[in-house]
């Protein structure tokens, strides 16, 4: 049976589909509406969801993701309330599935093999992740068939680079160095990041921090990338709970496609 995995990578790669991404936090307003939200997400065009852990101290974020992780972490940081969260968020929807949390609450904790044993994510996103264990854990997950996504931007070493991309299958590109939620002041350079990085590796390639709008992620995706993420300005309409807004946010997204 193709995996949804399997079949992103096919529309992407075969049929060269540019790709959206929405980020959101597992649990947040709760995890009833964190399910909703996301179902709503995809059914209006969102081709791929990274759902992010809890932390008690998400430091690489700005101050609308830190809200979140706030309101969400009392109900949403064991294991037992997040598994599950996982297994029927896998039976409701049809699209890739990436985990992005910190080395403390996902690797240290243990909770990356549990949501691989039990297949019901499809790839890791580790910001912190050192870049000595990158391989390993890749090694590790691959009988699994879950992806280690690396993290870049256009501030590594060629020798930082090498590491994070060997083996890689989908690569997350920053736009900008910071924390989450920055306001972008242009893509002048997006598009010799973007050169850089496709001469090293056959990967797709997508790029976020700082997409807010339908413009913007159809800037991006002009520039090369295969793949747009998009994640405070989703977190924050969450935040506000205007359902009908967020629809209409989401599907001006995908028609930038």
């Amino acid at each position: 049976m193709i995996t949804s995995q399997e079949n992103f990578f096919n529309r992407v790669k075969n049929d060269k589909h540019p790709f959206l991404t929405g980020y959101f936090v597992g649990g947040d307003p709760d995890v009833g509406s964190a399910l909703a939200y996301i179902k709503q997400a995809v059914a209006n065009g969102v081709d791929a969801v990274e759902v992010g852990i809890p932390s008690e101290n998400p430091y690489l974020e700005g101050e609308v993701i830190k809200r979140s992780h706030a309101r969400a972490y009392s109900n949403f940081h064991k294991k037992d309330q997040i598994l599950p969260f996982f297994k029927r968020l896998r039976l409701e929807i049809n699209v890739p599935i990436w985990v992005m949390g910190y080395y403390e609450d996902v690797i240290k904790s243990g909770l990356y093999i549990d949501l691989s044993i039990y297949q019901i994510i499809d790839g890791l996103i580790i910001p912190d992740l050192p870049l000595d264990e990158v391989i390993g854990l890749r090694k590790e997950l691959n009988k699994f068939n879950v992806s280690v996504i690396p993290v870049i931007n256009n501030g590594m070493e060629d020798c930082e680079l090498e590491i994070a991309l060997k083996g890689a299958d989908l690569v997350y590109c920053q736009i900008h160095q910071g924390k989450t939620g920055t306001n972008i002041t242009n893509l002048n350079e997006l598009p010799q990041f973007y050169h850089k990085i496709r001469s090293q590796t056959e990967a797709a390639l997508m790029a976020g921090f700082g997409v807010k709008n339908a413009l913007l992620a159809e800037q991006v995706w002009n520039c090369g990338f295969e793949g747009v993420v998009v994640g405070s300005e989703i977190v924050r309409m969450v935040e506000m709970q205007d359902k009908e807004q967020f629809v209409h946010f989401i599907q001006g997204l995908s028609s930038a496609k």
